[in-house]
């Protein structure tokens, strides 16, 4: 069994373990602009995430100090909406609600890169 397997195994049973603290968040995937320059997205669907809602501070993509008022860790795998000139799995202009009707510019996408599929073994997402 190699270290990917391992990595694996562990998402797997993370996400079995803590199935019941896990809520289901609205998402939306950008996949482009209208003609009128108006961002287009796919419909909502809902996923299964961890979230965690607790000011922290990060630096975003630009290098600068943003706070995030919570982090969402996915542990099931998200496919690739194939759109030209989107970051996959999650794009920052991609859209999340929370149980509460709580959303937010995305701020930042981390994950662990799994060389098999290209994927994140699991994402977290922060949102402002």
């Amino acid at each position: 069994m190699g270290f990917e397997d391992v990595i694996r195994t562990g998402v797997a049973t993370a996400a079995s373990v803590t199935a019941s603290l896990q809520v289901v968040v609205q998402h939306a995937s950008w996949i482009g602009v209208r003609g009128q320059g108006e961002p287009l997205f796919t419909a909502f669907i809902g996923r299964r995430a961890l979230v965690e809602q607790k000011a922290s501070s990060l630096r975003n993509a630009s290098g600068e100090t943003v706070v995030s008022r919570a982090k969402l860790t996915l542990l099931d795998p998200v496919v690739r909406q194939g759109t030209d000139g989107r970051r996959e799995p999650i794009d920052p202009r991609d859209l999340f609600i929370l149980p509460d009707g709580t959303t937010g510019p995305i701020l930042a996408v981390n994950g662990l890169l799994d060389p098999a599929t290209g994927l994140p073994y699991l994402i977290e997402v922060y949102l402002g």
